[in-house]
Formats: C-alpha cells, sequence, structure tokens
C-alpha cells in the first residue's frame, strides 16, 4: 500500500492564498493502494509521463497593474511551474501533457474585455496540449478558440452529430515529442442531462437548437483511426461530483475502449477537513486524478505520474498544488504578455457613475427587471435572483464592478407564453417577473428574460425550435450597462409605474 499525499506549502504574506484552504490541504492525505496495480512498496521509477490539468480558471488573469480588480492573480506561479516541471522532465526523457478541462475561458471582466486575449496567450504562452470546453464556455466565438493552439475539444453534440461549437472536437489525439496522446472530451460522466436539466446547456456554441452531451465514445475513437502502439488516452470530466458508487457500466465502457486514465474536476464546498479522502473513486479502473477547487475560487494543478508498464500505464504518484509563489517562481515573459492587455482593460472599465451606500443584490435584481422592460414588446420581465453574484459597494461604480454581479455574455430573447406556461416559471430557483399591471386577462404575453433561463423553459415545456426570438443586439451584460450609462444619478432602481413585482412559485 503506498500513501500519497496531496502536497500545499504556506503562501507568503503577499500571496493572499487563503491560509485555511492551504492548511486543509495540507492536512489531507490520500491513500490509493489499487491504482499501484498491486505494488506494496513504493516504486523507485521515474515517470515516462506527467499529466498536468487545470480546470475552472474562470478567466482570472489581469495585468499586476490592475490589481485593484483582482487581487488574487496565480497564473504566473502556474505557468511557472509547468515550466519547471517541464525542465525536470527533460533530464530524464519524461513527456509532459498539459490539460485544461473547461470553464475557464470566460467568467471575467478581463476576458470579456480582451475578446478572451488574455486567456488564449495563458494557453499558448504556457503550452497547453488540449483545452476542453466547459458548460461556462457556451458562448466562446469560434473565432476566439482559433486563436489557441492546443486541440480545443467539445463534450456537447449538436442535433446533427457535429461538435456543438464550430473548429472544435469531440475527441483529439496529438504526437507530443514522440508520445501519441488522445484526450476524449465529457461533461458530467453519463449522468443524462433530464436529472439535471439546470446543469446542462440546452444549446452552444454555434447551435442554436438543442444539444446532448457527448457519450457515444466508442464511435468517436473509431473515427480518430487506429491508436498508434504506446499511446495515452485520457478522459477529462468536468462536473466530477464523486459519486458513492462507481458508474459500473460507463467504466466499463472506457475500459473498453482503452482510456487509461481520467482527468476529473470538481468543486468542493464543505467544511470538514477531512471531507476529501472520504471517497473510494481514487480506486476506479481507469483511475482518477481529480483536481479539486475550493469553494470554487484558486488555482491549482492536479499532477498524475505515469510509468509505462508492458501494455498499459502504472500510476506513480498523484498531486494537487495550489499556484502559489512557494509552489514556483513567476514565469516573468507570460507576466509582461498579458500586461499588453492593462491598456485595453482600463479602457472598458467605463466609470458609471457613484454610490453614496452599498447597492445589494435585491435592488441590483430590480434593476436588471426595469431594464428588460424597456425591450421593445415586453410584458413580464424575468430573471432570477441566483443571476446576481455579488453586491455593489459604496463608492465608484465601474463597467469591472458591474461584470462581477453579472458576469453574462448570453443574449436576451423573446418567447410568448400562456398564463399555466407562465406560472412554471416558478420551477426555477429565485425567479422573479416584473409584470405589466395591464395583462391580458387568460391571453398568451411576451416574456423577456436571457436566453440561459428561456431555453431551460422551452426545454421544461417542450416549446418546439424557434420558440426563442432575440430581444436585443449584444449580450444580457452589454444591454444592463448600456441601461446602467444613461440611467439618472443617483442610481435608484424602482418598479416603473405601471409594473408589479412577482414571485412565483411553480406549479
Amino acid at each position: 500500500m503506498k500513501t500519497l499525499k496531496i502536497r500545499a506549502r504556506l503562501s507568503p504574506a503577499g500571496s493572499r492564498f487563503p491560509e485555511v484552504v492551504l492548511r486543509q490541504l495540507l492536512a489531507l492525505t490520500i491513500t490509493v493502494g489499487a491504482l499501484l496495480s498491486g505494488c506494496s512498496k513504493p516504486s523507485p521509477d521515474s515517470p515516462d509521463v506527467i499529466v498536468l490539468q487545470t480546470g475552472r480558471m474562470r478567466g482570472n488573469v489581469y495585468p499586476p497593474a490592475l490589481q485593484n480588480l483582482a487581487p488574487l492573480q496565480h497564473y504566473p506561479y502556474l505557468a511557472g511551474y509547468v515550466k519547471k516541471v517541464r525542465a525536470e522532465a527533460a533530464k530524464t526523457g519524461a513527456k509532459v501533457v498539459l490539460i485544461d478541462l473547461g470553464d475557464s475561458l470566460g467568467g471575467s471582466f478581463a476576458s470579456y474585455a480582451t475578446g478572451y486575449g488574455n486567456m488564449v496567450t495563458l494557453f499558448n504562452e504556457a503550452g497547453y496540449d488540449f483545452v476542453a470546453l466547459g458548460n461556462l464556455d457556451n458562448n466562446i466565438p469560434p473565432a476566439a478558440l482559433a486563436q489557441i493552439k492546443g486541440a480545443v475539444l467539445c463534450p456537447f453534440m449538436a442535433p446533427d452529430g457535429r461538435p456543438a461549437t464550430a473548429g472544435t472536437q469531440f475527441a483529439a489525439r496529438r504526437d507530443l515529442a514522440g508520445l501519441p496522446v488522445e484526450v476524449l472530451a465529457n461533461f458530467y460522466g453519463d449522468t443524462a442531462r433530464e436529472k439535471f436539466p439546470e446543469r446542462f446547456p440546452t444549446w452552444f456554441g454555434t447551435t442554436a437548437g438543442d444539444v446532448e452531451p457527448v457519450r457515444d465514445y466508442a464511435g468517436i475513437v473509431a473515427k480518430l483511426g487506429p491508436r498508434p502502439p504506446g499511446a495515452l488516452s485520457l478522459l477529462s470530466w468536468m462536473k466530477f461530483e464523486s459519486p458513492k458508487d462507481p458508474p459500473t457500466a460507463f467504466l466499463a465502457q472506457l475500459d473498453k475502449l482503452g482510456v487509461n486514465a481520467i482527468l476529473a474536476h470538481r468543486i468542493y464546498s464543505g467544511r470538514e477537513r477531512d471531507a476529501w479522502s472520504e471517497k473510494t473513486f481514487y480506486a476506479w479502473k481507469p483511475p482518477v486524478s481529480e483536481n479539486i477547487l475550493r469553494d470554487n475560487g484558486g488555482f491549482t494543478i492536479a499532477r498524475l505520474d505515469l510509468k509505462r508498464d508492458g501494455g498499459s500505464w502504472r500510476v506513480l504518484h498523484q498531486e494537487l498544488l495550489p499556484m502559489t509563489a512557494n509552489t514556483a517562481p513567476a514565469d516573468e515573459d507570460l507576466v509582461k504578455k498579458i500586461s499588453l492587455f492593462t491598456d485595453q482593460i482600463r479602457r472598458a472599465d467605463k466609470p458609471l457613475g457613484d454610490l453614496s451606500e452599498a447597492m445589494s443584490e435585491d435592488q441590483i435584481l430590480l434593476g436588471c427587471l426595469a431594464a428588460l422592460t424597456e425591450v421593445s414588446g415586453t410584458q413580464i420581465a424575468a430573471y432570477s435572483r441566483q443571476s446576481i453574484r455579488d453586491e455593489w459597494p459604496a463608492g465608484p461604480l465601474t463597467a469591472s464592478r458591474v461584470y462581477n454581479s453579472l458576469p453574462w455574455t448570453t443574449p436576451l430573447v423573446q418567447l410568448t407564453l400562456t398564463p399555466e406556461q407562465i406560472a412554471r416559471l416558478g420551477k426555477f430557483s429565485g425567479m422573479v417577473l416584473l409584470k405589466r399591471d395591464d395583462l391580458p386577462a387568460g391571453q398568451p404575453v411576451v416574456v423577456t428574460t436571457s436566453k440561459f433561463f428561456g431555453s431551460l423553459l422551452a426545454q421544461e415545456l417542450g416549446l418546439p425550435a424557434g420558440t426563442l426570438r432575440d430581444a436585443a443586439r449584444g449580450s444580457e451584460f452589454d444591454f444592463f450597462l448600456a441601461y446602467l450609462s444613461k440611467a439618472p444619478q443617483p442610481l435608484n432602481f424602482a418598479a416603473p409605474s405601471g409594473w408589479t413585482i412577482e414571485e412565483p412559485r411553480g406549479l
């Protein structure tokens, strides 16, 4: 039995990585005997392959000069650690594979302001071999993806059977300095979309219609062609929720296809110190290398060291590392390249006024609803409390502060619904309506909302294709930003005259 430790070093005062997170990581030890193929003592072997995986960075890559917008910046140490590992691997002849599992391109004001150029620069300069898309990457334009040098993978399928985003693949195989490596993109294992419809995108990328998560990996692997001798096959699993019981049939499918390891990602929000070590999925076949983010924050790299063992691969070592100045020296070349975006981000961070006191999330929600009533033809404006991510503090209000509350770049849509269908809006947690007081009794009405909620509702009600109609140019964030730019000062959101707030409870 071999004990593998997930290592964390306490960061210096300047790094600001939450000390409680590091202490919990430091205390964490995972025992994974079954992964070592029966070995009873530590192997002295050096790895043939080192797999490094990241995920859910959410665009948080800012120039140092803009530390006031995003003080916690871990990407210099991430890139520095990759350089360090590659230098060490070069001495032994080991190959290094670098993969991102998704939800990393968007989600920050920097990504929005640079057209995702900040993340494309990170991926290219750090030398990512594969970049998978997650459900939060549903609106990244193909033009941005085309700039990424690594293979871009999509785990969602359009109705015609092609990847839901143009220019992407369900799986890719690349030769990395003589090592053939293939990666299959996955979202949520083998979980059916119907089980948690709110967690799956109903549209994605360049596909306006319904999309499904990829599940038929046999057909995908077959299209890659014969697997070269000595190849390494990996599955990227975004939204891994460490199930109590292994998905036996799914794992058997992967094993039959020759998948050598699963690269998984999940968000940990528990409070128990030992909760991470209570699961048993480390003994799965194929074995799991997991990247865990505490409370959806911070950068970590999951490292998996593999040794060629006849016709298979043997796990030598697993490690989860937070990216701080103690982990590796900063990659100053990358920092210089990210700094080139400073002026672009500053110009986009337009002033919108001053707040004499903090504005609560409920007040911001009312402002969003009031803005939606200005879309032509709107009879009901619908938005969710859960779409508001943070309050606005007192002081200057700028575009970046607004984005931190509303990091959504999906379009606004309209759909016509009956009163019975409108009642179903209450099914979605936190949904709030702003309704005209003069709605015609018993008649269909026009609802304006985000494409995310509109598509969920259309799916729930089984509405036909074409139900959603574009309501305004640009994204919901752009629309709200334009509304704020012309709003009278000081900001004081209220329901327009002739409109009433309602919180449906569902059926």
